[in-house]
């Protein structure tokens, strides 16, 4: 990214990925949208859980596609990130971390139960 902010990327699902691409394109196309489905909710939640002093934060916290198996989810205030990490003289107020945390389970468990069932 290359704008000032923050971006967490789900991590441990290379493998399922790996799954993925071994599949018809009908099944890698509803992980996608599983994926930014997610994504959205990640947002959602992100927004939610974000800082409102001046609501500039929380209005630019977006979701984005990326492409097959990818989106981001990023806040682009350039302030973002020293309110999710905190700084020497400011104590840490995460809104993104928690957000993804929040939803990291739910897009293993759907991705998961696409691989083993397939779409019904």
């Amino acid at each position: 990214m290359g704008r000032n902010g923050v971006t967490i990327k789900f991590s441990g699902l290379d493998d399922l990925v790996k799954g993925f691409s071994r599949q018809p394109a009908v099944i890698k196309n509803e992980a996608t949208r599983i994926i930014n489905t997610v994504a959205g909710k990640v947002e959602k939640t992100a927004y939610q859980n974000s800082p409102k002093d001046t609501g500039y934060l929380s209005q630019h916290i977006m979701a984005e596609p990326k492409g097959a198996f990818n989106a981001q989810v990023i806040a682009t205030a350039n302030y973002s990130i020293y309110l999710e990490m905190g700084t020497r003289k400011a104590p840490a107020q995460p809104y993104m971390g928690p957000a993804v945390k929040a939803h990291e389970k739910d897009l293993y468990t759907m991705l998961s139960n696409l691989l083993k069932e397939g779409i019904r």
